[in-house]
């Protein structure tokens, strides 16, 4: 793979000699060449995706009794228990609310147990 140096006005890639042979150039990119999407600061996740949008709408509510969510969970999902442990995981780990997420995990072991029992 080639080793990119960083560089003010776009970037450097060295040059180096495919597998087969094949030498390839270095080569200098400008900043005008390529468009680069704005990370924003860094450590901080860009405010696009700082919201979790689920692929299936599950009607799952930290309220609700442990059957409950369960239930609605796994229909939602129909009837497949390890798309609805993906799917539990997935909310647990960008939540930031402590009880969802705890919630939310506990559910996904219970469905990841039971996929694991077939």
């Amino acid at each position: 793979m080639a080793k990119l140096r960083i560089q003010r006005k776009g970037y450097h890639r060295k040059g180096y000699t495919r597998k087969d042979g094949t030498r390839v150039k270095a080569s200098n990119v400008g900043p005008s060449s390529f468009l680069a999407r704005d990370g924003g600061k860094p450590g901080r996740t860009p405010k696009s995706e700082q919201f979790y949008h689920p692929k299936v709408e599950m009607g799952w509510h930290k309220g609700q009794s442990a059957t409950i969510r369960r239930r609605l969970a796994l229909k939602a999902h129909g009837g497949d228990s390890l798309a609805t442990a993906r799917a539990l995981q997935a909310l647990a780990n960008v939540t930031t609310d402590s009880a969802t997420a705890r919630l939310a995990r506990h559910d996904a072991l219970y469905f990841y147990g039971k996929h694991r029992k077939r």
